[in-house]
């Protein structure tokens, strides 16, 4: 089955910072959707396959296959999401093809994995961003994306940069047993879809 790859696009403007009460706000900008503001130990890697490094913007033309990949210095459930030039959001991890979204320490863990599917780039040319949080935490997503009958992959319930990081907010910061916000990071990755 293949799966287009449609990653996360990078706005012209900064975003509002979003408020959580008697919380710290994460912070959102232009160069990433959520930021953690508090220190911690827990730190994630997301790259794309032309970039392992994950500091360049690397070209891939349109119908091109592309990997990411995700690296944690501890245990971790690992989502990854994307979002186009035009605004729409895929949830990549966890999905209903790649098993689990557990990673462990120092674990490279690389989608698509395996032949039963991959990852093309798609839809309109311009910059795309990948976002992975990591959280030593299993996130309860069911605020943030559906799986329709028969679909591998969940929709998220938001549209472009600004509408992922209020839905992300509250995905760690909800209001019964919010998740510390030591126990969870995130961290982008870019690329350019060109024709």
């Amino acid at each position: 089955m293949k799966k287009p790859a449609i990653l996360i696009a990078l706005t012209a403007s900064l975003l509002a910072p979003l408020a959580t009460p008697a919380l710290a706000a994460p912070k959102i900008s232009a160069q990433s959707i959520i930021v953690n503001p508090v220190p911690t130990t827990l730190q994630a890697h997301v790259w794309v396959n032309k970039d392992p490094s994950g500091t360049r913007t690397p070209s891939y033309r349109i119908g091109d296959p592309i990997r990411i990949s995700v690296q944690v210095n501890e245990n971790a459930y690992v989502y990854l999401f994307s979002v186009d030039p035009d605004g729409s959001v895929d949830q990549i991890l966890p999905n209903r093809l790649s098993g689990s979204n557990y990673v462990r320490k120092s674990e490279v863990r690389s989608f698509p994995s395996g032949g039963n599917f991959q990852f093309n780039v798609s839809g309109n040319p311009g910059v795309n961003k990948v976002l992975v949080v990591a959280s030593r935490r299993q996130l309860d997503l069911s605020e943030l994306s559906t799986f329709s009958a028969g679909q591998s992959f969940a929709k998220v319930n938001a549209e472009g940069s600004k509408g992922l990081a209020q839905a992300l907010s509250i995905v760690v910061n909800p209001v019964e047993q919010p998740i510390p916000q030591q126990d969870w990071v995130s961290d982008t990755a870019f690329f350019n879809a060109t024709y």
